[in-house]
C-alpha cells in the first residue's frame, strides 16, 4: 500500500502487511498460525485457547510429536508466519454495520520437517456478507473501505471498493476523483466508523519479506506460495509465476525489456488468443499472449507489464496484408489542433485553424492547473517507444499488473450443485474465466444450496492465488431464479455496469427545484438569455419531432422562411446544465451512470425522472430553459450567420415521426396531433405554421444530407427490433415483433442534430482548444474487409475500401442487392468504434469523424441521457463567455497576443476542467456507452427468446400451431471451431459450431465441419460423401425456435440444407468448385 493510500484511510493505524505480525490481534482478533519451519519440535499455535478454536498442524522434522494447541515453539526453527483469518481481520478493517453471520472455515495445516502432528480443527469466525473484500489482484492498491450499510434503501448491495490508479496514471482534481468514485458531498452521519485496531504491530517475517520482494504480497487468505487454504498442489509447482516487483517493472520498462499496455481478450477467455495493446505508444502493434499461463491471472481491461518473447517465438504474418494495413483514408481534411506551447512558437498565420481554414484557434485561455495534484509523476511516462515488427505477430507474457482495470462484479450461474468445497460459476461475460466460490459462502443462501444451477448470483472477485486455476469470489447478492423476466433483465443490467435503478437518493433530489425557474426580464438580461417565446422580441415557432411514446424530449426545431431563398433555422436543446449543479451529488451520480440505458420494457435514466420527463423535457406544458444554436442559411444549408446562447422557449406542438412524415408525403391529418394546449381560435394558424416549418426543414435537410453523403459520409444505423405487447407494463411475453424502419422524418431531425453538434465543437475548440470534449471516429483498417471484398468480388460486385467516399459509393451501388442488410452489417463491424476524447489528444490521433465525414464532432444534443453532452454544454457556456471577453478587449485596443483569460475572469470559469480530468470523463463515457449498447442488445435477445418460448408453450398445448420461424441467414465469419451467421430479418448474430455434437446440437450435417485453408470458407458435409463449400456471404434458409433445455434463455438456429443435387464431393469442395446448377423441373 502506498503512502497516499494509507494517509487517506480513516481510523486505521496499520497496514494489512503489518497485520501479519505475530502479535497482531491476539487479544481481540481470531488468529490461526502456521507451523514453524525447523529441524524439530512442534508447530506453534495460538496462546489463547479460551477464545479461539485452533488447529495444530503436522510437524515434520527429526523427532517428536506435534501437540494439540499448546503453543510450543519449534526448536531452532524459524518462526512461521501467522495467517489472519480473512473473515475476522478484514471484517474489522472493512466491515459494514450489519449483523454477523457465523460460518466455518478450515484452518490450514502447518508444514514443518518432522514429527507427527495433532488433529485438524476448525475455527469459527464472524463473517459479514457485505464486508468489502481484499484487493484483486493482490498486488494492486485499493482505496480505504467505504462506510456503507449492508443494503441501501433500493435493496442493492453496496459497491465494494475497486482499484484506484495513482495520480500519475490518471491525474484528476479531487472533485472529479470523488465523482468517479461515487463519493457524495454529504455523508450519512449515522454510518458507523471503521473499527480501530490498537494491537501491537511487528514487521513481516523473513519469509514474508522474501515473498513480497518476489512481487506478490501476502494478503489475508493467501499462503506464502500464493495458493488458497486447502488448495491441492500438483508436485508443489505453481500454476502461475509470481509477479515481479514494481521496482523491477520500472527498471525493465525504462530499459526497453518490458512494455506497458492494456489486456484485451478476444471474444472469450477460454480461447487461446488475447492481446496487449497500447494505441498511443506502439503504433497500433498488438502483442499476442497465447497461453493462459502467459496471461498470469490478468483479466480484460487490466493495465499490464508484458515481457517480449525472443523473436524466434514470434508468429508469422501475411506480409502483404501487413503492408496494406491502414489503407482506408477519410475524405475530409483532418484538423490538427496543436498545443498552446507549439502554437505560440509559430507565426500567427501558421497557427491552428478551424475547418474553414479562416478562423484561427484563440489562445487566450491560460493553461489550467490541476487542482490537488500530487507531486509524483508517472514513473513510466518517459519510457522509450518500442520498435515492434509489423510483419510478424509479436508474442509475450505478462509479468506484472500495473493497474487493475477489469470488471470486479459479475453476474454468474453455478456450473453444478453446491456439493463441493469450491463451487464453480460461469460469468455472463465470456471474456472472463470461470469463478470459484467457497461453499461456506453459499450457506446463507438456501436457494443456492438447494439448486445452485437454477439461480443467478452477483459475485465480487476477491483474489487469484498462484496455485488456483480460477479466481475466487464471494457472493454479494442472490439475484433470483433464472429464466424470470425481471431477474434476467436485472442480470443484464448488473453485468453491463448498471448496478442501480431509476431511484435517486435524497442528496441528488435535494438540488432539484420544485418548478422550472424562468427568469424575469431583468434576470434574462443578467444571464444573457434570449426570450424566444411567442410574443417576445426574438419569438420562434418551436416544435419537437420524436417517437410517439417519447417522454424525455431534449431537442426541438424551429424554421422560418425569411424570403429570398434564406431561412432561419434553430436547434433548441434542453438546458440541463442549469439543473445539475457542478460538483453536486446529482452531478456525481450522473457521471457514475454517464448514460441512460434502454431496455425493451423500461429505461434506466441518467437523471431523475423529475428532470427527464418534467423540468428538462421540452414538452408543451410550459416554458422551458434551452441552449439554442441558430443559423441563417440558404436552402442548400450554406450558413451566412450563426448565433449560440441560452434561451427560454415554449414548444407549440409535439409531433411524432409519423406526423412529420405525413407532412413530407403530403397526406397530413391535423386530427392526428394534440393541440389541446392551443386556444381553439389559433388552431388553424398553428397547423399552417407546423406544416410550413416541417416542409422548410425537410427541404434544407434533404440537400444537406445529399451533399454530406456525396462527400463520403456513411449511414451506420443498424436495423433494430421492436416488440409488440398486449400490456407494455406487464411481464408477459411479447405477442409479436417488427423491425424499425428509418423514415425521411428521422433523417430530417438527424441532419440538424449532426450540424449542431459539429458547429458547437468548432466553437468550443475555438476558445477552449485544450479542454473541450470531442467525439472522433478513426478510419478502418482496410485488411478487415478482405473476406467481404473477396466474397463480393465473386458476385462481380466491388467494395472500394480505399476511402470513405469509395466505401459509401460502393454501398450505394448495392442498395438493391438482396443481402444489402447483411453487407451493411458486415461493413459496420469492420469499422472502428467512435470514442470521446479530450481535444488536447489531437497530437495522438485525428479528431475527425470518418463515418460522418466531418473534421470535428462532439455530442451536444442529448444532455438528458448522455453525460458527455452535459460536459459540452458547460464548455460551450465558458467558450461563449471567453469569446465575449476577448472581443471586448480587442475593441478596447488590446493586442491579441497580450490577451490572457483565466477561469476566474469569466462567470462560469469554475466549470472548466484540466485536460487530464476531461480525458478521465471521456474514458468513463466511452465505457458506459458501450455497456449501455450491450445491455440494450441483450435485452432484445431476451425478449425474442421469451416470444419464441411463448410460441413453443402454445404448441405444447395445441400441436396444430407452429413454433418455428423461417428466416434468411448470411455467413459472416468462419473460425477454427465455429462460424457466425447474420439473421437478416431479425438483425441478430448467431454463433454456430462446426461440431454438430457441441453448441447447438440440432444441426442436420454429419460430424464436424471443416474450416478450409482459404480465408473465410468452410466445408459442410450434409450427407456421407456429399459436401457444400460456404464462404462469407453464403446464404441459407434457417429455422429458429426456442431452446428448451438450456441454462440460459436462448434460441436454436438450424441451417436448412440445399437441394441434394447441388452438393459436391469433398475434393471438389476443398478445391472451391462452384455448386452444381439446379435441375430444371
Amino acid at each position: 500500500m502506498s503512502d497516499s493510500d494509507s494517509d487517506s484511510s480513516e481510523g486505521v493505524l496499520c497496514t494489512p502487511e503489518q497485520l501479519l505480525g505475530k502479535d497482531a490481534g491476539r487479544e481481540k482478533v481470531q488468529m490461526v498460525e502456521t507451523a514453524g519451519r525447523g529441524r524439530g519440535g512442534v508447530p506453534p499455535t495460538a496462546q489463547r485457547l479460551e477464545k479461539v478454536a485452533m488447529t495444530a498442524s503436522p510437524g515434520r522434522g527429526d523427532g517428536g510429536k506435534g501437540n494439540m494447541g499448546k503453543g510450543v515453539k519449534g526448536a531452532k526453527g524459524q518462526e512461521g508466519s501467522p495467517r489472519p483469518d480473512e473473515h475476522s481481520v478484514m471484517s474489522l478493517l472493512q466491515r459494514a454495520s450489519v449483523s454477523p453471520v457465523t460460518v466455518e472455515s478450515p484452518a490450514p495445516a502447518g508444514r514443518g520437517r518432522g514429527g507427527k502432528g495433532g488433529e485438524r480443527a476448525y475455527s469459527t469466525s464472524s463473517y459479514s456478507a457485505s464486508s468489502p473484500i481484499s484487493s484483486f489482484p493482490s498486488n494492486v492498491e485499493t482505496p480505504p473501505p467505504a462506510e456503507v450499510s449492508m443494503y441501501d434503501r433500493r435493496g442493492l448491495p453496496p459497491t465494494p471498493p475497486t482499484a484506484v490508479p495513482n495520480s500519475s496514471d490518471a491525474p484528476m482534481t479531487q472533485n472529479v476523483l470523488n465523482i468517479l468514485k461515487g463519493v457524495s458531498d454529504k455523508k450519512d452521519k449515522s454510518t458507523p466508523t471503521t473499527p480501530v485496531l490498537t494491537q501491537p504491530i511487528r514487521k513481516p517475517s523473513m519469509a514474508q519479506q522474501q515473498y513480497q520482494q518476489a512481487g506478490t504480497p501476502i494478503t489475508p487468505g493467501t499462503r506464502r506460495n500464493g495458493s488458497e487454504p486447502g488448495t491441492p498442489s500438483t508436485n508443489n509447482q505453481p500454476t502461475f509465476t509470481p509477479y515481479i516487483s514494481r521496482e523491477e517493472v520500472i527498471k525493465g520498462v525504462m530499459s526497453g525489456r518490458y512494455l506497458r499496455g492494456t489486456l484485451a481478450v478476444n471474444k472469450k477467455y477460454s480461447s487461446a488468443i488475447c492481446f496487449v495493446r497500447n494505441e498511443r505508444h506502439w503504433d497500433g502493434v498488438d502483442i499476442l499472449v497465447e497461453q493462459k499461463n502467459d496471461r498470469n491471472r490478468a483479466l480484460q481491461g487490466d493495465v499490464v507489464i508484458v515481457e517480449i518473447r525472443p523473436e524466434s517465438e514470434w508468429k508469422e504474418k501475411d506480409n502483404e496484408k501487413a503492408m496494406r494495413k491502414g489503407e482506408a483514408a477519410p475524405d475530409v481534411t483532418s484538423v490538427n489542433i496543436r498545443s498552446r506551447a507549439e502554437d505560440m512558437k509559430l507565426p500567427k498565420d501558421q497557427r491552428s485553424k478551424l475547418p474553414d481554414g479562416k478562423r484561427p484557434v484563440c489562445r487566450a485561455l491560460a493553461v489550467l492547473q490541476k487542482a490537488n495534484a500530487k507531486n509524483e509523476d508517472d514513473p513510466l511516462a518517459d519510457a522509450p517507444k518500442p520498435s515492434l515488427a509489423k510483419n510478424k505477430l509479436v508474442t509475450g507474457r505478462i509479468v506484472h499488473i500495473w493497474k487493475a482495470g477489469h470488471q470486479t462484479q459479475h453476474v454468474a450461474r453455478a456450473m453444478g450443485p453446491a456439493n463441493k468445497t469450491w463451487v464453480r460459476f460461469a460469468s455472463y461475460d465470456e471474456k472472463y474465466p470461470h469463478i470459484e466460490v467457497h461453499k461456506n459462502d453459499l450457506r446463507q443462501y438456501q436457494p443456492l444450496m438447494d439448486n445452485a444451477e437454477g439461480h443467478l448470483v452477483y459475485l465480487q472477485l476477491k483474489e487469484w492465488g498462484e496455485k488456483r486455476f480460477f479466481p475466487q469470489a464471494k457472493v454479494l447478492k442472490l439475484l433470483g431464479a433464472a429464466h424470470q423476466v425481471e431477474v434476467e433483465s436485472r442480470a443484464i443490467l448488473v453485468q453491463n455496469g448498471t448496478d442501480y435503478t431509476d431511484e435517486f437518493d435524497e442528496a441528488c433530489m435535494a438540488v432539484i427545484p420544485d418548478k422550472v425557474p424562468i427568469p424575469d426580464e431583468a434576470g434574462l438580461l443578467a444571464e444573457g438569455r434570449r426570450d424566444m417565446r411567442l410574443g417576445a422580441k426574438h419569438e420562434r415557432f418551436v416544435c419537437t419531432i420524436d417517437p410517439a411514446t417519447a417522454r424525455d424530449l431534449d431537442d426541438a426545431l424551429s424554421c422560418e422562411d425569411l424570403g429570398g431563398g434564406h431561412y432561419r433555422v434553430g436547434v433548441h436543446i434542453a438546458d440541463v446544465s442549469t439543473f445539475v449543479p457542478f460538483g453536486s451529488a446529482l452531478d456525481a451520480e450522473a457521471l457514475k451512470r454517464a448514460t441512460s440505458v434502454y431496455l425493451v420494457q423500461k429505461v434506466i435514466p441518467m437523471l431523475p425522472r423529475k428532470l427527464c420527463e418534467q423540468h428538462c423535457s421540452l414538452n408543451t406544458l410550459g416554458d422551458k430553459l434551452a441552449f439554442t444554436v441558430e443559423w441563417t442559411m440558404d436552402a442548400k444549408g450554406n450558413i451566412t450567420n450563426e448565433w449560440m446562447g441560452q434561451t427560454v422557449i415554449r414548444n407549440q406542438c409535439k409531433l411524432a415521426y409519423e406526423n412529420a412524415q405525413s407532412i413530407i408525403d403530403g397526406n397530413f391529418d391535423p386530427a392526428s396531433i394534440d393541440l389541446a394546449h392551443i386556444p381553439p381560435s389559433r388552431h388553424m394558424w398553428t397547423i399552417e405554421k407546423i406544416k410550413e416549418s416541417v416542409k422548410g426543414l425537410w427541404k434544407i435537410a434533404e440537400n444537406i444530407r445529399a451533399a454530406r453523403h456525396a462527400r463520403g459520409a456513411l449511414s451506420m444505423n443498424a436495423p433494430k427490433m421492436y416488440f409488440d405487447f398486449e400490456d407494455h407494463n406487464s411481464n408477459m411475453a411479447p405477442k409479436g415483433w417488427h423491425m424499425h424502419e428509418t423514415s425521411e422524418a428521422n433523417w430530417l431531425v438527424e441532419e440538424f442534430m449532426v450540424m449542431a453538434n459539429a458547429r458547437v465543437t468548432e466553437k468550443c475548440i475555438e476558445y477552449c482548444p485544450d479542454v473541450a470534449l470531442a467525439r472522433y471516429h478513426s478510419p478502418p483498417d482496410a485488411t478487415r474487409f478482405e473476406s467481404l471484398v473477396k466474397a463480393l468480388g465473386q458476385q462481380n460486385l466491388k467494395l472500394n475500401v480505399g476511402s470513405g467516399k469509395g466505401l459509401s459509393d460502393s454501398l450505394e451501388n448495392m442498395i438493391k442487392h438482396p443481402q444489402i442488410e447483411a453487407i451493411r452489417a458486415l461493413t459496420i463491424r469492420c469499422m472502428m468504434l467512435s470514442k470521446y476524447c479530450c481535444t488536447s489528444e489531437s497530437a495522438d490521433h485525428s479528431l475527425s469523424h470518418f463515418a460522418l465525414n466531418l473534421p470535428l464532432y462532439t455530442h451536444f444534443t442529448s444532455p438528458i441521457r448522455r453525460y458527455a453532452d452535459l460536459v459540452v454544454h458547460r464548455v460551450l457556456k465558458c467558450a461563449l463567455e471567453i469569446e465575449s471577453l476577448v472581443k471586448q478587449k480587442l475593441r478596447a485596443g488590446v493586442n491579441e497576443e497580450d490577451i490572457s483569460v483565466t477561469p476566474k475572469d469569466i462567470k462560469s470559469g469554475y466549470l472548466l476542467l484540466p485536460e487530464a480530468d476531461v480525458s478521465e470523463i471521456a474514458l468513463r463515457c466511452n465505457t458506459r456507452k458501450e455497456e449501455a449498447r450491450k445491455a440494450s442488445d441483450q435485452s432484445s435477445v431476451l425478449y425474442y427468446c421469451l416470444y419464441l418460448q411463448s410460441k413453443f408453450q402454445m404448441w405444447e398445448a395445441d400441436k396444430t400451431t407452429i413454433y418455428k420461424e423461417t428466416h434468411k441467414a448470411t455467413l459472416t465469419k468462419v473460425q477454427e471451431k465455429s462460424f457466425n451467421i447474420f439473421i437478416e430479418s431479425l438483425g441478430q448474430d448467431k454463433e454456430l459450431y462446426h461440431d454438430n455434437a457441441g453448441g447447438e446440437g440440432e444441426q442436420r450435417w454429419e460430424g464436424t465441419n471443416k474450416k478450409n485453408s482459404k480465408q473465410g470458407t468452410m466445408c459442410i458435409q450434409w450427407e456421407h460423401g456429399l459436401y457444400e463449400e460456404a464462404q462469407v456471404l453464403h446464404r441459407w434458409d434457417v429455422l429458429v425456435w426456442y431452446k428448451k433445455a438450456s441454462k440460459n434463455l436462448d434460441f436454436i438456429c438450424q441451417l436448412c440444407p440445399p437441394p441434394r443435387e447441388r452438393l459436391v464431393s469433398e475434393a471438389e469442395a476443398e478445391a472451391g468448385c462452384p455448386p452444381k446448377p439446379e435441375k430444371k423441373a
